[in-house]
C-alpha cells in the first residue's frame, strides 16, 4: 500500500479529484492529508472520496498551516452575520462541513507527539483504527515506554529498524524522497537522482506500507514566490524498476520575467529528453505536452499538480491497479 502524504493545498487536491473522477488512483493509494486551509478544495475533496469508497486519510492536529483558525472564524462569521439569508446558507455549509469531518469512512490520523502521547497512554484517545504518524526517530521514545497503548491501524515511522520493533501492529515507512533545492536553478547541478525503492523492498523489510511527500518534500512553505527559473519534476522507473527523477529547468534564469518563455524552455528539454519515450504514458505528462503544444502557460501551480499527478499514475501503475 501507498500513503502519500500531502498537505492539502489547492493543486494536490485538484490532482487527487481528477485522477479519482479519471479512475486513475489505485485502491491500493491512500492518501493521507495533513489540512493547512480551511477551503472549500478540501471539503469537495474529502465528499468526492467518500462518494467514490476510496480511502483517505484526514490528519486532526495539523502542524502548520491556519486549519482549526480560520474553521473557528467561519463558525464566528456564522453568529456575526445579520442577514438571516446569508446566515442560513453559512450554517448549511457549516453543517455539511462537519458532517464530513465525521464521516466514518475518512480515516482518522494524527501526528505523533507529547500532547498526543500523553491522551493515548492516560486512555483518553482509541487509537485502533487510527493513523499514528512519527515524523521523528526520537518519537520511538514513546513505544519503548509505553509500546502496547500505541498499537494503530497503521504506525508510520522514519527508516530505523530499532523503531521498527518497538512498533506492535501495522507499521509503514514515511520517508521524504524528494531533495528541494535551495533555488530551482540549482536543480541543474544535479538534474537526474535516485527517488525510492520503497515500493520494490517495502514488504520484504517487513512493512506493511510506504509513504512520503511526492514530488513536494516535507518542507513547509506558507507562501510562493515568483521563482527566478521554473523546474519540472518527473519520476521516472530505471531499468530497476527503481523510481529516479529528473529535474527539467529553464535557462532564461536571470530574472523572474517571463515565466512562459520559461516553461517553454523546461518543456523542451523534457520532451528532447533521451529517455522521454521510454517513461510510461500518463495523463500527467499529457496535459503538460499540451500547454506546451499550444503555446500556454499553466501556471507553477498546475505544473505541480500535473507533475505529482504523473508520480501517482506510475505507482497506480506498478500497484497493479492502472485502472
Amino acid at each position: 500500500m501507498y500513503y502519500p502524504y500531502f498537505r492539502a493545498r489547492q493543486n494536490e487536491l485538484f490532482c487527487l479529484r481528477e485522477l479519482l473522477k479519471l479512475n486513475k488512483l489505485s485502491k491500493n493509494i491512500t492518501p493521507i492529508l495533513e489540512p493547512v486551509k480551511c477551503s472549500k478544495a478540501l471539503f469537495d475533496t474529502l465528499r468526492d472520496f467518500i462518494e467514490a469508497g476510496h480511502d483517505i486519510a484526514l490528519i486532526h492536529n495539523p502542524e502548520v498551516g491556519q486549519f482549526f483558525s480560520e474553521y473557528k472564524e467561519m463558525l464566528q462569521d456564522i453568529q456575526n452575520e445579520e442577514d438571516k439569508t446569508k446566515a442560513e446558507a453559512m450554517q448549511k455549509r457549516a453543517d455539511e462541513y462537519k458532517a464530513i469531518l465525521n464521516d466514518k469512512s475518512i480515516i482518522t490520523a494524527f501526528i505523533n507527539n507529547d500532547e498526543l502521547a500523553d491522551k493515548i497512554v492516560k486512555g483518553n484517545l482509541d487509537i485502533s483504527n487510527c493513523f499514528i504518524i512519527n515524523k521523528k526517530e526520537g518519537d520511538c521514545d514513546f513505544y519503548l515506554e509505553n509500546g502496547d497503548k500505541f498499537e494503530a491501524r497503521m504506525t508510520f515511522i522514519p527508516k530505523d529498524e530499532d523503531f521498527k520493533d518497538e512498533v506492535i501492529g501495522n507499521v509503514s515507512i514515511l520517508e521524504n524522497c524528494f531533495q528541494k533545492a535551495r533555488r530551482n536553478k540549482d536543480y541543474i547541478e544535479n538534474a537526474d537522482e535516485f527517488f525510492s525503492k520503497y515500493h520494490l523492498v517495502y514488504g520484504k523489510r517487513g512493512y506493511q506500507g510506504f509513504s512520503d511527500y511526492s514530488i513536494v518534500g516535507d518542507e513547509f512553505e506558507e507562501s510562493g514566490f515568483a521563482p527566478v527559473a521554473i523546474a519540472i519534476h518527473v519520476v521516472y522507473f530505471d531499468e530497476k524498476k527503481q523510481l529516479r527523477i529528473h529535474h527539467f529547468v529553464s535557462d532564461s534564469n536571470n530574472s523572474i520575467s517571463d515565466p512562459a518563455r520559461k516553461f517553454e524552455e523546461a518543456m523542451g528539454k523534457l520532451l528532447d529528453w533521451e529517455n522521454y519515450e521510454n517513461v510510461r504514458w500518463t495523463i500527467g505528462l499529457n496535459k503538460l505536452e499540451n500547454y506546451y503544444v499550444n503555446g500556454k502557460f499553466p501556471g507553477l501551480g498546475v505544473i505541480k499538480r500535473y507533475s505529482i499527478m504523473h508520480h501517482l499514475e506510475l505507482i497506480s501503475y506498478f500497484l497493479g491497479e492502472d485502472r
